[in-house]
């Protein structure tokens, strides 16, 4: 598990912070319950699921995330009562747009391209450069 990542060296993701550090509710014991240790009570990655519920219709993550509250251990709140939960911590997730995604992708790849052609063609010179200074040198 990458906790922290969603891959081994991505980037964090700040905009997650509302959701995964808001307030579920209290342990048996008292002690506040974050959405970040309810998802690691769980054994899932608190980044990889608020990314994924993220991108998720807002009623498809209401309901995701209603069945996760209903599975922490220690005992669970009643069905309505994960279901309000789930409707305010999906409140505050950041609403990922699917098709605003693609277009960056989109837009990215010729950059990314056009970039390792920029940096071939620099080598490509330098390398004539020197092989031409060493011609020239004997």
């Amino acid at each position: 598990m990458t906790f922290g990542h969603g891959s081994r060296f991505g980037p964090l993701r700040p905009d997650l912070d509302p959701f995964l550090f808001a307030l579920i509710g209290e342990e048996r014991n008292g002690v506040p319950l974050s959405t970040i240790s309810a998802l690691t009570q769980l054994g899932l990655d608190p980044w990889e699921e608020a990314g994924r519920l993220s991108g998720l219709a807002k009623r498809d993550a209401i309901e995701r995330l209603t069945d996760l509250i209903l599975k922490l251990p220690g005992g669970c709140p009643p069905p309505v009562e994960a279901q309000q939960i789930a409707v305010r911590l999906v409140d505050v997730l950041p609403r990922r747009n699917v098709a605003a995604g693609l277009a960056e992708t989109r837009h990215i790849m010729p950059l990314k391209i056009a970039g390792d052609k920029t940096f071939w063609a620099i080598c490509f010179v330098l390398a004539a450069a020197a092989f031409a200074i060493m011609i020239t040198n004997g």
